[in-house]
């Protein structure tokens, strides 16, 4: 279960003083500009430093720096409390109601700027707590995450509101997105790969889904990981999922994504990308990353796709040739 504390930095054991880390995410779209963006940022609180990532996406680009905007900052300065802190990119945090609502503000360069308003409409959902995840449930080591960086992790689906200026022009932001926060020993090297899947259906349905990737198998998607359907307000664990997606080269372009939840009930989602590139907020991880309109029993949704690989394993298996 996740505690209005869990906002805040954890105490490390002294082994994993060099490792630790400790992240926060806030995405944010508007659709119908075919807009997407984060403000990522990683924390190592026992080396006293963090690295802060702003990136907007508004296209489909080959490169990183192709996109509509980009400000990845590493090596600054650690904040003593993420309940509330300012980074020496511009970024500035205040969690408003732990562990739910937060305020989000960004002054760039270049005329972009951006103010955001994150009001959770669920509780935060405890990867690692078996009465909330029936994977965990059923796993044979309950409360082991996936990945040791996740030994502490909740996400949680939150209405975003607020105003994004890009290069001088203006944006009204009104959407649903997928907020995060991680803690656990996160080395730099030949990490885990996996999928996040996240769609939106107006305020009643929201899907948020972590899912094995080996791109060695190119097309597949799944198993599960861990997720859940947000359906009218109740949260309800998914127990599989399985999908494929169809490329070019290494970047998405459709997927088709199966799920069900804890109640039995089946969610087969298709989606198109909307915008795409690779994204690498630190260095040893690149994820292909972007927007999809996503749809569901006729229904139009949206929401990002990621694909989560480690670099070493894309240069080990020749990936990007």
């Amino acid at each position: 279960m996740i505690r209005p504390g869990d906002v805040e930095f954890h105490t490390f054991p002294e082994e994993d003083r060099d490792t630790w880390a400790e992240t926060n995410y806030f995405p944010f779209s508007i659709v119908e500009e075919g807009i997407s963006g984060s403000v990522y940022n990683v924390f190592r609180p026992g080396l006293g430093v963090c690295l802060g990532d702003v990136t907007i996406f508004d296209r489909c680009a080959c490169h990183w720096e192709g996109l509509a905007y980009t400000d990845n900052q590493q090596h600054m300065p650690c904040p003593e409390s993420l309940v509330s802190y300012e980074l020496r990119n511009g970024v500035s945090v205040e969690c408003l109601d732990a562990p739910g609502d937060y305020r989000v503000s960004y002054q760039g360069i270049d005329e972009t700027r951006f103010q955001l308003t994150f009001s959770s409409v669920m509780r935060p959902q405890d990867l690692n707590d078996p009465d909330q995840d029936p994977i965990t449930r059923i796993a044979s080591a309950p409360g082991q995450a996936w990945d040791d960086a996740f030994n502490g992790h909740f996400d949680m689906t939150a209405h975003v509101t607020g105003e994004l200026i890009l290069r001088g022009q203006h944006f009204a932001v009104d959407c649903y997105a997928t907020i995060d926060h991680s803690w656990g020993p996160r080395l730099e090297r030949d990490n885990s790969s996996a999928v996040v899947v996240q769609a939106y259906f107006g305020s009643d349905i929201a899907l948020h889904l972590l899912a094995a990737f080996d791109p060695t198998r190119e097309r597949a998607i799944g198993p599960a990981y861990h997720g859940y359907v947000l359906r009218q307000g109740r949260v309800i664990g998914v127990v599989s999922a399985s999908g494929e997606v169809t490329r070019k080269r290494m970047f998405p372009l459709t997927i088709e994504v199966n799920v069900e939840d804890e109640e039995g009930n089946r969610y087969c989602l298709t989606g198109q990308m909307q915008n795409w590139a690779p994204w690498a907020p630190y260095n040893s991880v690149i994820y292909y990353s972007g927007l999809a309109l996503w749809q569901l029993d006729g229904r139009t949704g949206y929401g990002p796709y990621q694909e989560i690989l480690s670099r070493a394993f894309v240069a080990r298996h020749k990936l990007s040739n």
